[in-house]
């Protein structure tokens, strides 16, 4: 009994353009290879089919009635693989990627960019605060997280999208809006609008130490929600209450104002980061050297 199994795509290629050409000269010439290499190739499918597939007349290669069959199908097959293969080879790896609540816009257009530009993965963007995507990181369920950080996390790789210092948001009637920069003495007494702290532990343990350190340690009003709305709103309808926000992060609201910390500000890193033991790390350090060319609170 023939074992079928031995047939190889070779030998079915090496047939059809057999089969198409008409003769072994040009079908060796279409298939680079030698007229004696194809012949043997030839007798070989013969053998492992059990059937003549050729007439070798003086004019050229007449198909038998089985090579006739053969033909319809191993054609078929072999333009269905080739599809396949090209298909493969174009397809678009799919990998979820965290996002905390507290990206810029412009951040998130960065990252859309670095993915997009690679062209061989299909990002979808989760909601998920910096703690979280940690936990999400670790049990494989997110590729990569965009998070906020004061320094990274032992044991992520992580590209720097944004280094930045941290400025006062208040509303634009807030008696401290008339200044153009603010000392650390001129919060004393201000209500700080924040977040809660299970939500980003490490960022806020850092913060408010450092405002602490400077002789600022506010009552805190604390909103659980990632709506930057909702805190304009609570901006707006509330005495001596302000927000850190970074520049770039200030929306374009008039009811709003930002201003700059005169000294020693705190600062907001926002990174793209993966595992660094996870098969992302390498792929994020491509990222990285691609873009080297190229906000609210709470994560």
């Amino acid at each position: 009994m023939n074992d079928h199994r031995d047939v190889e795509l070779r030998h079915l290629r090496s047939f059809v353009t057999v089969a198409e050409e008409g003769t072994m000269t040009e079908a060796a010439r279409v298939l680079r290879i030698s007229q004696p290499s194809l012949s043997q190739q030839i007798s070989t499918l013969e053998r492992r089919v059990g059937a003549p597939l050729f007439h070798r007349r003086p004019t050229g290669m007449e198909l038998t009635e089985g090579g006739r069959i053969l033909y319809a199908s191993a054609s078929r097959a072999l333009a269905e693989i080739e599809s396949a293969l090209v298909q493969a080879r174009d397809a678009r790896r799919r990998v979820q990627v965290g996002i905390c609540g507290t990206v810029p816009e412009h951040l998130l257009a960065r990252v859309e960019r670095i993915f997009g530009d690679d062209g061989s993965l299909d990002a979808e963007f989760v909601g998920a605060d910096s703690q979280e995507q940690l936990d999400l990181l670790r049990t494989g369920t997110l590729a990569f997280g965009v998070m906020r950080v004061f320094h990274t996390a032992e044991g992520l790789a992580a590209l720097t999208l944004a280094d930045e210092p941290l400025g006062v948001q208040l509303r634009s009637d807030h008696p401290l809006a008339e200044r153009k920069v603010l000392t650390w003495a001129d919060l004393a007494g201000q209500e700080l609008l924040w977040f809660p702290a299970k939500r980003n532990p490490r960022f806020a343990e850092y913060v408010l130490a450092h405002l602490a350190a400077h002789g600022w340690s506010p009552r805190l009003h604390i909103v659980d929600a990632n709506s930057p709305a909702l805190y304009r709103h609570h901006l707006r309808n509330s005495q001596n209450l302000v927000t850190l926000q970074a520049r770039n992060g200030n929306t374009a609201d008039a009811a709003m104002t930002w201003r700059p910390l005169a000294s020693d500000p705190p600062r907001q890193r926002f990174i793209l980061a993966t595992l660094g033991d996870s098969p992302w790390a390498g792929l994020l350090a491509h990222l990285g050297s691609r873009s080297a060319g190229e906000s609210s609170f709470g994560s």
